[in-house]
């Protein structure tokens, strides 16, 4: 009701005032009054004191045309009066001193809107407020309220954070202008930009090549200061601080010498005075800020420092914005990337950078090494894949041979630290594992030699000491002593004539290893040989050969394609007269008949002596032979074994055909005996029982000397126990008397005479009895009469003596 009232008086005002901001005209002067802005009578608000102020508001616009807008400021003029004067200070010295019409307007409508935080202070809003009729252009309202603020700025009558503008009062605009005031470094700016810059948007200390490839450390470069470690290669960030950032063809010349990736950055100024302010308030606050200080400034240095940290976040977001539209130079060329992700966009151009100062990267073939790789490089054998000539050595193989014979030749010591210094560095840029897998594969084709304190390093040594990176400066890079091809040919003719193969390598040293190791193996195939020497004692022929065979095992690979030629010809006769056939004796039918042999000379030794003939004596002569194993002397052993052991089973046949006949003798005149008759059967079965159990056992024996003895023993003793049993068993036995009567007896004969022992009859072999003759043998009618009369006395003088004598 009563804005139509209003409506009536002042028409063509109050169609100025309908507003889209009308509500922000209010909430403004409810802010104003809380932050205790009003004269005490205008303290309080509401309808009454809106009215007033768009009754002022009215009354100043009530001769505008149709067709233009009350701009925001004019609500300054309705409240002016009903300000503390402390309030508006700020305002009435800028009404003196700006001279400048519209940015005075543009800074009360910045007063007006100090305390409402829900409006965003931004250029375009500030236009909104600005805008003061339909017909008025917007990119001219949007240029002169840009001009105004930034004049405003510079006179320190409003602040700027990010793209927020803000009034600033009394002690705000003290505090800003001792920021303003506050010394920074330019090398604290550079090093804070330098930070976002490279920790924040590009963010990766090293940068691959290619999505498997290896990882280039770079400098870290801006506006021509190096910031951390230099590297071969750079990445130099140009901002608008830089005193020829706008100056790109100057910039653009200084790069073509450069290794290094030129990031020009657009101009941009309020780059420059943002990341200037940000640390001016962050050392303002840093060294003001206390306990002790006001609670008013202390409020105020706290929002300064949230509103740092705001700008903060915006320079990030600016720098980003900057460089992803940033310019890339290479060598002095210009480098067309799309895209607009700046990390994407450098590590791009960060490629072609290592393309262009790295030439020979490219002789890896895109090949991807690591430190593991390095054990598979050096077991390779890549002469039994691709040859060993140089033309079939990989380009990157091929360099860094050309770089050791190079040296070689001008007497320089190349070291595995010197390699590695040369082939990570340009032209080459290979990393650290492609270096070492590179020389290892030369390792394993026998290029090139690694030496140790005077020692040549194989397989693990080698291995270790191309991964010990402490020790690279101790180890020494020599290319492979180069032998003619006569020599290499004389060597596989060697190794195909004596180990009866074809040798793996081609190359002279693989060539040579092979063949060290390949004496070697023999060496260990043969001593198992050599120590059965006690069952074999022709093996004692192994032992030169195996002194022969260790003196030329192990040694240096140069030695086996010089001085080991003049070991050939020994080498090939052992081999010939000693190796080969003894192997074929040990591995064939000759070691069969030689062990036959020998079991059969340790079984039937003892019967050779009752043989005749001298096969014995040629067989055990034949097995003693150091030459045994040559030729077809076992066929001659196994003809004398066949023919000996025909004699032997003949001789003990029939050694036991003697013996069962002289038991068979003996039984048939025992058995003839008239004692014997007189015996039972079980008697005689007793008697005769011994002379099976002597046939059983005869029959079991194959010692000849064990059939006799076992002969002997029977006749000259258990013959004669059994004629002692036979009498025995063939006395009457006395009559049996009572138990009394004998008693009886006993004490009769106890008392009379002594007991009478019965006579026991003595039996004695018949070759036992000597006989006394004076002559060695018989020789006429009259020596037998004498030698006969001789054995009759002795015979005789054995049974007077009560002797029974066995014939």
């Amino acid at each position: 009701h009563k804005y139509h009232n209003l409506s009536k008086q002042y028409p063509q005002a109050f169609l100025c005032l309908h507003h889209p901001i009308g509500h922000l005209r209010l909430r403004q002067l409810v802010l104003l009054s809380c932050h205790n802005a009003f004269e005490g009578k205008h303290s309080s608000v509401g309808e009454r004191s809106m009215l007033g102020v768009f009754q002022q508001v009215a009354m100043q616009i009530s001769g505008y045309e149709i067709g233009q807008l009350a701009s925001f400021d004019l609500m300054f003029e309705g409240i002016q009066t009903a300000l503390k004067a402390q309030t508006q200070k700020a305002v009435l010295a800028a009404e003196r001193q700006l001279g400048n019409d519209f940015a005075l307007k543009v800074l009360k409508a910045l007063f007006l809107v100090k305390y409402v935080k829900e409006f965003k202070p931004s250029l375009r809003n500030l236009c909104v407020l600005m805008f003061d009729g339909f017909s008025q252009e917007l990119p001219q309202l949007r240029k002169h309220v840009e001009e105004a603020l930034n004049y405003l700025e510079q006179q320190t009558y409003i602040k700027r954070n990010g793209e927020l503008y803000e009034y600033l009062t009394d002690e705000e605009k003290d505090i800003e202008k001792e920021i303003k005031n506050t010394e920074v470094e330019s090398t604290e700016v550079a090093a804070e930009l330098e930070k976002i810059v490279f920790d924040h948007v590009i963010k990766q200390r090293k940068i691959r090549y290619d999505n498997n490839g290896p990882d280039y450390p770079y400098s870290r470069k801006l506006d021509d200061r190096l910031h951390g470690r230099e590297y071969e290669l750079a990445i130099h960030v140009v901002t608008p601080f830089h005193e020829n950032a706008e100056n790109e063809t100057t910039l653009r010349m200084q790069s073509m010498g450069r290794d290094e990736l030129l990031v020009l950055m657009p101009p941009d100024d309020r780059l420059m005075r943002d990341i200037l302010l940000y640390k001016q308030t962050e050392k303002y606050i840093r060294q003001n800020i206390t306990a002790t200080q006001q609670e008013a400034v202390t409020r105020i240095l706290t929002n300064k420092g949230d509103q740092n940290r705001d700008r903060y976040s915006s320079l990030q977001l600016r720098l980003q914005t900057l460089l992803g539209r940033a310019k890339l130079y290479v060598g002095g060329s210009e480098i067309e990337i799309g895209g607009e992700d700046p990390q994407s966009r450098i590590v791009r151009g960060f490629h072609q950078l290592i393309i262009q100062a790295y030439p020979n990267l490219r002789m890896l073939r895109g090949i991807t090494y690591s430190e593991n790789d390095i054990a598979g490089c050096l077991r390779q054998i890549q002469e039994a894949l691709f040859g060993t000539d140089l033309a079939s050595l990989a380009e990157s193989e091929q360099e860094v041979l050309a770089f050791i014979q190079s040296n070689n030749r001008s007497g320089v010591r190349t070291t595995l630290k010197l390699l590695l210094e040369k082939f990570e560095r340009k032209p080459n840029g290979w990393s650290y594992a492609a270096v070492l897998c590179t020389l290892a594969k030369l390792c394993a084709c026998g290029k090139v030699e690694v030496r140790s304190e005077s020692n040549t390093l194989e397989d693990d040594e080698l291995e270790r000491a191309l991964r010990n990176t402490h020790g690279h400066g101790n180890v020494i890079l020599v290319p492979q002593a180069d032998f003619t091809a006569s020599q290499v040919r004389h060597l596989k003719e060697f190794y195909e004539e004596f180990f009866d193969a074809t040798p793996v390598a081609t190359e002279a040293k693989a060539l040579s290893k092979e063949t060290g190791e390949a004496l070697q193996k023999s060496m260990h195939e043969l001593a198992p040989y050599a120590a059965q020497v006690s069952l074999y004692p022709f093996l004692n022929a192994l032992n030169p050969v195996l002194e022969k065979l260790k003196a030329v095992g192990g040694k240096p690979y140069t030695w086996y394609l010089t001085d080991f030629l003049k070991e050939v010809d020994l080498l090939l006769d052992l081999k010939e007269q000693v190796i080969d056939p003894i192997r074929k004796f040990m591995s064939g039918s000759q070691k069969t008949i030689f062990d036959s042999a020998r079991k059969m000379v340790q079984a039937q030794e003892p019967n050779f002596a009752y043989i005749q003939g001298a096969e014995s004596a040629l067989l055990s002569e034949a097995l003693l032979d150091t030459e045994c194993y040559k030729g077809n002397r076992m066929q001659q052993v196994k003809t004398l074994v066949d023919s000996l052991q025909e004699k032997v089973e003949a001789q003990i046949e029939a050694e036991i055909s003697s013996a069962k006949a002289t038991s068979h003798a003996l039984k048939d005149r025992l058995c003839g005996m008239a004692e014997f008759s007189s015996l039972s059967v079980e008697q005689q079965s007793e008697i005769t029982q011994p002379f099976k159990d002597f046939i059983q056992s005869v029959e079991r024996k194959q010692l000849i000397a064990v059939i006799r003895d076992m002969q002997r023993r029977f006749e000259e003793k258990e013959y004669q126990q059994l004629l002692s049993r036979l009498t025995a068993l063939s006395q009457p036995k006395p009559q049996r008397v009572t138990p009394a009567q004998t008693s009886e007896t006993a004490k009769q004969q106890t008392s009379v005479y002594p007991p009478i022992a019965e006579p026991k009859v003595e039996y004695i072999p018949g070759r036992s009895i000597k006989v006394v003759f004076e002559k060695a043998w018989l020789a006429d009618e009259s020596d037998v009469d004498s030698y006969l009369a001789s054995m009759r006395e002795a015979l005789l003088s054995e049974i007077r003596s009560g002797k029974r004598i066995q014939i």
